[in-house]
């Protein structure tokens, strides 16, 4: 989903239970146009995880610590940490 093309339905699936072969429903220019969309919208999430993670370094580093310790952690645990650094309002 883009601003540019919203929700629009530009692939069809034919046979969906026979191995859901897809086509295009649209031109050929529309799918480039359509690749340069999503790669802008992945650039854009990407830039945004990183500044996300920039921000918030300490609690990657103690999320990554507890997690070499214990291989796994629950999202409640993971919480614990991020209250010692983001206090809720």
């Amino acid at each position: 989903m883009s601003e540019k093309y919203d929700m629009m339905g530009l692939e069809t699936v034919s046979n969906a239970y026979l191995g859901g072969d897809t086509s295009l429903a649209c031109s050929a220019e529309t799918a480039a146009d359509i690749d340069k969309e999503v790669l802008l919208l992945i650039k854009s999430a990407h830039q945004k995880a990183h500044d996300l993670i920039a921000a918030h370094l300490d609690i990657m580093h103690e999320a990554a610590s507890y997690l070499m310790e214990r291989e796994t952690i629950t999202g409640e645990e993971f919480m614990r940490i991020v209250r010692k650094y983001v206090p809720e309002s």
